[in-house]
């Protein structure tokens, strides 16, 4: 555009042509349509029209004002020769709105569409915001003022108000860029949208350039495919951003979450420090109260006691003169008991020399009958020796009778041989009949029996004897619990309180108070040795250390004095005191815990005492009974190690040159200790418990032995039987065995017999000796009977005798019998008598303890009124420099408040957890501080599960859009294409239509004529893959920057060269149509509310021309009545037929 053209202007710029004329001055003037239009309400009205537009300075226009009847038209043809500011117009609308001047093809900048010669231009468009997308905040019409200053540009927003009459009244919203691209973006104006905007130089360059990337590229921008689909890239990658943001403080939000949880620890840290405090406080304020209340509860415990001892002291007293006229009863019952024993011992004397006297005339009569038997004996024996003899005799003179016969000795040789035989089986066959065998297996068995139940006798009474140590030993752990509840060295005996009362009571007696009992100086180091330890000095724990030997004859007359029994009273060692320990020590190494190293003697001598009498010091510690085994019994045991103690109470003596090794169990059931030497909680209920389960073992064993004695007592029985029945077997046989031997003797007589002769002389002297031994034998049977005769004259005579002595007898059994009654009732009156002897003895020195106790009770009253006295005073000295607590009052509440050691020790520990709290406790975080950030994190965490649901949803709507683009874009280009085919169709002589391929970006518009169909009508279609122009390769590389990069030669063609079905066989005309079909089908999908074309007719001959323009104002008023069309054109406009909805412009030359 030329400069110097520009700066004149002429008077008559833009005189309405035709059938309107536009001046400067005149704001519009259009020309009436004659056929009649549309009523109003029958258009649809959308918001985003231009009404008017107003230029002043700008480009070639020095005050240009165009007003459109938006109400009644939407198709504006807009005519004039080239240099009339068609296009100046058409650059200032899309200037006006806020488009960049690059896209208008006037200029680079925006400061180059300025008037030449004047500062600035001014550009002022109305749009209608009136039906479909209207603004509802703002009026009839909205105005936008551009200026653009060579400098830079600024803009003015109005909202125009238009009366019933006409009149209008504006007001101005905005003055920023940014709320004008809004409305422009809420109106759907497109400033970049080729297809919305058909510039003059786009539509030649669209002409000339009409290749297939170059339509597709023009599809997509004229679509809007390729911004919604960069979009939905832009919308996920947001989204993306979004969601780590979301995750971002999220991360945030939990890292409050702990820093809040941080500040309620405080803030409890607080809470608890002040807490503490105030209790310090109350504990301070009620501290000074305290020891007044301890004085006082102190003289009412002394009065208390003072009355439970005057109490006691009566009631004492009265007991102990009970128990005086009881024993003195007993002493009396005692007395004539004793005379009745007496008198009973007389009788008892008497009766037994009268049983004496009787038992001896019965033994007279008994030696006479014993006299009498013993000759009755002897002529029994002398007649069983006559007899014999006799037969004998006889025997001898048959024999000798006999032998005169052979016959008859023969026979009595065979009878004697069979007897014989018969003897000799007889023998035989209980020699080897077995009998023998069996019954002394069954006596041997009996025996094994016998053996086996006494064995378990003896386990049996092993275990009871077990049991009987472990009663005692579990009654003295219960005396000494019960015991050391009244005083804890009492566990080492149920005196020793009183013993070492007694002692303190007469320490000056003393040349040295001694040091007892031993255990109460040793403590253990290491509780697990407890047992071992109590197994090894259990023997010295209750013994007491004198310093000579007059203190311990003084502690023995304590012990008389005591009444203590003999078994009861502590053993006394005589040493003097040294007060140091030893140091010359042999020890074994610390490689073994010893018995020494584990105790805690706080006594030198006590130390020195214990190393003397038990070598301690030598003695190792091991927790296992093989380990010491193995230890002790080699051949190097440890150095200076005589003995090793095991956890369970075993010993091990070490192998060495001067001892020999030993190891010796505990068998005891129970390895716990009993606290000698360490505290111990020892349960009296379990302790109970366990001794009358172990008196019921006991009894259960006794039982069990009692059992096994009767079982033991049948086998002896059954052995007795089984000895009997052997020795009645050897017996018999022993018999059998002397008559086989007779037998013997008889047949080998007889067999002599047989052999020798008898003479006459030997009959004459058998038969005279016969008849004097039967004349001897029948003197010896007389003197028999007479015998016989005397022994029951004698027996008779005794008769009367052993009545006496009987009745003697049983005299003194039943005064003996009385005598014990006697004697045992004098015992169990002795028994009640130190009963109540050791009850009176408890009672005095009860009553004597009472007595001492009395002067201290009223000496502490005296001191501790004093005491009371003092402590008032400071109390009300201290209440002045004490502040009280709010909560507390003077005198406080200390019903439920502790002594003052545990008040001080609980006031110290408060003060130090204070203290250590204090030093970590942030104070400047307070209740609010707290709350609001509790606050603001719980609108935080809303806010970000808002986001996430927020995120959720735009992914769903992203997905779903990206579902709905692809439906989209294939009805689009089904849209496109059908009205592209139909527009086609209008001509009648067009085939063809558009070929989309999104894969390579191409768009073919394939368009023939008739004429080239039918000369093709013969022909086989011909493939155009790509639908481009086959162009030859240019000669230099225009990416290259170097210059003289070098030339690149022609490329050569291809041999053979397919059909082309583009608009290279149209005209012009032809073309020019065929491209504003396609920009008339690219409408059909577009939404905006104006579009705008300019010399879109510059290449068509007249017909087309004409056909394209009624076509475009039949699309324009009848398809899309609802938007407004803007048509620029050079060529003449008088052919144009005139329709409802058209208003034509014509503008004048205003530059050469």
């Amino acid at each position: 555009m030329n400069k110097n053209k520009r700066d004149c202007s002429s008077p008559n710029e833009n005189i309405a042509p035709i059938r309107s004329t536009m001046n400067d001055d005149d704001a519009s003037a259009s020309v009436p349509a004659k056929k009649p239009r549309l009523e109003e309400e029958e258009r649809i009205a959308v918001a985003g029209r231009v009404a008017s537009v107003k230029l002043q300075n700008f480009m070639c226009h020095a005050n240009l004002q165009i007003d459109f009847n938006t109400k009644q038209n939407n198709c504006f043809y807009i005519g004039g020769p080239n240099g009339s500011g068609k296009s100046a117009l058409f650059a200032a609308i899309n200037l006006g709105l806020g488009g960049r001047g690059s896209d208008n093809d006037r200029g680079s900048t925006v400061k180059s569409y300025i008037k030449d010669g004047t500062p600035q231009s001014k550009i002022t468009i109305t749009l209608t915001n009136k039906g479909l997308n209207s603004h509802p905040d703002w009026d009839d019409l909205i105005s936008v003022e551009r200026t653009i200053n060579q400098s830079s540009s600024t803009y003015v927003m109005k909202s125009i108000k238009v009366s019933a009459n006409g009149h209008q009244t504006e007001h101005v919203i905005s003055k920023k860029k940014s709320d004008i691209d809004r409305i422009v973006n809420r109106f759907n104006i497109h400033l970049s949208n080729p297809a919305f905007w058909m510039s003059q130089d786009r539509s030649r360059s669209f002409l000339a350039n009409f290749k297939p990337s170059n339509v597709y590229k023009l599809y997509l921008q004229s679509t809007n495919l390729e911004n919604i689909r960069q979009s939905y890239v832009r919308f996920a990658a947001i989204i993306d951003e979004c969601s780590q943001i979301v995750e971002r403080k999220s991360a945030e939000v939990s890292i409050q979450q702990r820093k809040l949880k941080r500040m309620q620890e405080q803030r409890e840290l607080q809470m608890r420090v002040e807490s503490d405090r105030a209790l310090i406080g109350v504990y301070v304020w009620k501290l000074i109260f305290c020891k007044v209340r301890d004085l006082e509860d102190e003289i009412k415990l002394n009065k208390k006691k003072q009355e439970v001892h005057d109490k006691l002291h009566e009631e004492w007293k009265t007991q102990y003169a009970d128990n005086r006229a009881e024993r003195n009863q007993l002493e009396k019952a005692v007395q004539d008991v004793c005379e009745d024993a007496d008198l009973q011992t007389e009788e008892m004397g008497e009766a037994q020399k009268l049983q004496k006297a009787k038992t001896d005339e019965v033994m007279k009569f008994k030696d006479e009958i014993k006299s009498l038997e013993q000759q009755n004996r002897r002529k029994k024996v002398d007649i069983n020796g006559c007899k014999d003899a006799i037969r004998e005799a006889e025997n001898k003179l048959k024999s000798m009778v006999a032998k005169q016969g052979n016959d008859e000795v023969k026979k009595q040789l065979e009878r004697k041989n069979e007897e014989y035989q018969r003897i000799s089986k007889e023998v035989e066959k209980m020699e080897i009949g077995g009998e023998k065998v069996q019954l002394e297996e069954r006596a041997n068995l009996i025996a094994s029996d016998l053996n086996k139940k006494n064995k378990e006798k003896h386990e049996t009474l092993k275990e009871y004897h077990k049991l009987q140590g472990e009663f005692t030993n579990r009654q003295d752990m219960l005396r000494r619990a019960k015991a050391a509840k009244q005083n804890s060295v009492n566990k080492f005996g149920s005196s020793m309180s009183q013993i070492l009362s007694e002692i303190g009571k007469r320490r000056g007696e003393f040349k040295a108070l001694p040091k007892g009992p031993i255990g109460k100086f040793v403590t253990l180091k290491d509780p697990q040795w407890a047992y071992p330890v109590e197994q090894c000095l259990k023997n010295v724990a209750n013994n007491f250390l004198c310093h000579s030997q007059s203190d311990s004859a003084v502690l023995r007359d304590i012990f008389t004095h005591l009444r203590l029994p003999k078994n009861e009273r502590p053993t006394i060692i005589v040493s003097e005191f040294s007060g140091k320990r030893y140091s010359n020590l042999v020890e074994p190494s610390d490689e073994y815990p010893s018995m020494y190293r584990v105790l805690q003697i706080s006594d030198p001598d006590v130390d020195n005492l214990i190393i003397d009498k038990t070598s301690c010091e030598q003695f190792i510690l091991l927790k296992d009974k093989t380990e010491a085994m193995n230890l002790m019994g080699s051949k190097h045991p440890p150095k200076n190690a005589t003995r090793a103690f095991t956890s369970d109470g075993s010993q091990a003596y070490a192998n060495g040159p001067n001892s020999q090794y030993r190891f010796y169990a505990n068998n005891s059931r129970d390895t716990r200790p009993s606290g000698l030497f360490q505290q111990v909680n020892l349960d009296e209920a379990e302790l109970t418990k366990e001794v009358k389960n172990i008196e019921q073992a006991k009894m259960q064993i006794d039982t069990d032995v009692k059992q096994i004695e009767k079982e033991i007592q049948a086998l002896r029985r059954e052995q007795q039987s089984a000895d009997k029945e052997v020795e009645e077997f050897e017996r018999k046989l022993s018999n059998l065995r002397g008559q086989e031997i007779r037998t013997r003797r008889s047949v080998e007589e007889l067999q002599n017999s047989i052999a020798n002769s008898s003479k006459e002389e030997q009959v004459t002297s058998l038969s005279d000796s016969i008849a004097e031994l039967k004349s001897k034998l029948s003197q010896s049977e007389q003197e028999i009977l007479e015998i016989e005769e005397k022994i029951k004259e004698t027996e008779k005579e005794m008769q009367p005798y052993v009545k006496e002595r009987e009745e003697s007898a049983k005299t003194y059994a039943e005064l003996k019998k009385e005598l014990e009654e006697l004697n045992r009732s004098i015992l169990k009156f002795h028994e009640d008598m130190a009963v109540l002897d050791k009850k009176g003895d408890v009672l005095q020195l009860r009553l004597e303890k009472l007595a001492a106790d009395e002067q201290v009770l009223y000496h502490r009253e005296a001191r501790l009124l004093t005491e009371r006295d003092f402590a008032v005073e400071s109390l009300e000295t201290e209440k002045l420099t004490t502040p009280m607590p709010p909560t507390e009052q003077d005198p406080p509440d200390l019903t439920d408040f502790p002594v003052s050691d545990k008040a001080k020790l609980k006031l110290a520990e408060l003060q130090k957890s204070v203290e250590r709290a204090s030093k970590g406790c942030d104070m400047s975080i307070t209740h609010e501080t707290v709350k609001d950030f509790k606050e603001t994190l719980k609108m935080h965490r809303f806010f970000c599960r808002q986001l996430e649901e927020a995120v959720e949803s735009l992914r769903e709507v992203h997905a779903a859009r990206c579902r709905g683009y692809v439906s989209l874009k294939t009805y689009t280009e089904m849209k496109v294409c059908d009205k592209f085919q139909e527009l086609l169709e209008v001509r009648g002589h067009f085939i063809g239509g558009l070929e989309f391929d999104h894969d390579k970006e191409t768009l073919n518009v394939n368009v023939q004529s008739c004429k080239e169909k039918d000369s093709m009508a013969d022909r086989p279609p011909e493939d155009d893959d790509d639908g481009e122009d086959e162009e030859e390769e240019e000669l230099e590389d225009d990416d290259s920057d170097d210059g003289h990069a070098p030339r690149r030669k022609k490329a050569k063609k291809q041999p053979k060269k397919k059909k082309n079905r583009d608009l290279k066989g149209l005209s012009g005309g032809e073309r020019s149509f065929v491209t504003a079909a396609l920009v008339m089908s690219l409408w059909e999908v577009m939404e905006q509310p104006f579009r705008m074309l300019d010399e879109f007719d510059v290449f068509m001959d007249m017909m087309n021309r004409k056909l394209v323009m009624d076509l475009l104002v039949e699309l324009a008023t009848k398809k899309f009545p609802h938007n407004q069309f803007i048509f620029f054109t050079p060529q003449g406009i008088k052919e144009l037929k005139i329709v409802d909805g058209l208003q034509v412009f014509e503008m004048n030359k205003v530059r050469d």
